[in-house]
Parts: structure tokens; sequence; C-alpha cells
């Protein structure tokens, strides 16, 4: 496997290869025509490569791509204003915003679930016997032989060590 390349112009294609897909769910969000869409989307990869020198490799890249897809989105739908099947500027506005929020929530999963399995067996099989319905801290205390303040201290040293890994591996995918 490569490293990370050193080429600028290298590591933009990367980019937009790595965020195509939820580049192309965000459009497809706002754009019922899945054709129209797919345009779109060919188009903002025109302009991201065009606008590789505004790109600010220490900013993430999936925000700025996807601020471009917006403001192709909004051609298209000028340019296609005269048909009858388009949808409200508003409720594009709705959805570009809830796209974008589902962009971040899936990278968040994505990274909980990597940490969680970096996590040793114990410590990962503690966190998700804490985290189903019902579950005590007292319950589960009593089950390890251990003070429910012990357990506690366990969860939250624990639960750090998941907050900063989920933070590395955000950083990481979103340089």
């Amino acid at each position: 496997m490569h490293g990370s390349p050193e080429n600028p112009e290298e590591r933009l294609v990367g980019l937009i290869a790595r965020h195509q897909p939820e580049i192309h769910r965000y459009v497809l969000a706002l754009l019922p025509d899945r054709m129209l869409a797919d345009d779109v989307v060919q188009e903002t990869n025109l302009v991201l490569w065009r606008k590789a020198a505004d790109y600010d490799p220490a900013q993430p890249f999936l925000p700025w791509a996807l601020a471009i897809a917006w403001y192709q989105v909004k051609a298209a739908r000028r340019d296609s204003a005269r048909d009858r099947h388009v949808f409200d500027d508003d409720l594009v506005e709705i959805l570009a915003s809830e796209s974008s929020q589902e962009a971040d929530s899936l990278d968040l999963s994505e990274a909980l679930e990597h940490c969680l399995g970096e996590l040793p067996a114990q410590h990962r099989q503690l966190i998700l016997e804490r985290y189903q319905p019902g579950a005590s801290v007292q319950d589960l205390a009593a089950a390890r032989a251990k003070s429910p303040t012990a357990l506690s201290l366990s969860l939250l040293r624990i639960r750090k060590a998941l907050e900063l890994c989920i933070e590395r591996k955000r950083k990481l995918a979103t340089p």
C-alpha cells in the first residue's frame, strides 16, 4: 500500500474518489431525477478539480465538496426551472441540511464502529452491555462483583478512550 500522495493534484483526486459516494448521495437527495443527479455529480467533480487551488488541506474535504455540490445543484435547478417537477427552493435547502448532517452522522458511526473494534474484548463487551435497554451500572457491577463506583470509573475510562479514538479517526478521514 502506498503512502499519502505528495502531489496536491493526486491528493485531491484521492479525496474526490474516496468521498464520491457521499457526494452522490447528497446530490441525489436534492434532485429526484437520477440522470440529472449523475450529471450534477460529474459537473461537481469538474468544479472540484478546477478549484483545487482553493482547497485548504487543513480543512475537512467533505464539507467543502458538498458546498460546491450545493451550488451545482442550484445551477441545475435554475436550468431546469421550467420543469413542473422541480422541488421548492425551501424544501431543497432543508434536504441539503439534513443530507449534510447525515453525512456527518455516517462518518461518526463508521468511526465509532472502528474504535469499538479496537477496544479489548472485555471493554467492548462492558460498553455494549451498558447500553442495552434496561441495563444499569448497579446490575452490571453486581454481575462482576465490583462496586458501582468502580464500574462507573471503568466505563468513564473506556468512553474517554473511544472519544479519543473517534477524534483521531475522523481527523485522518477528512484531511
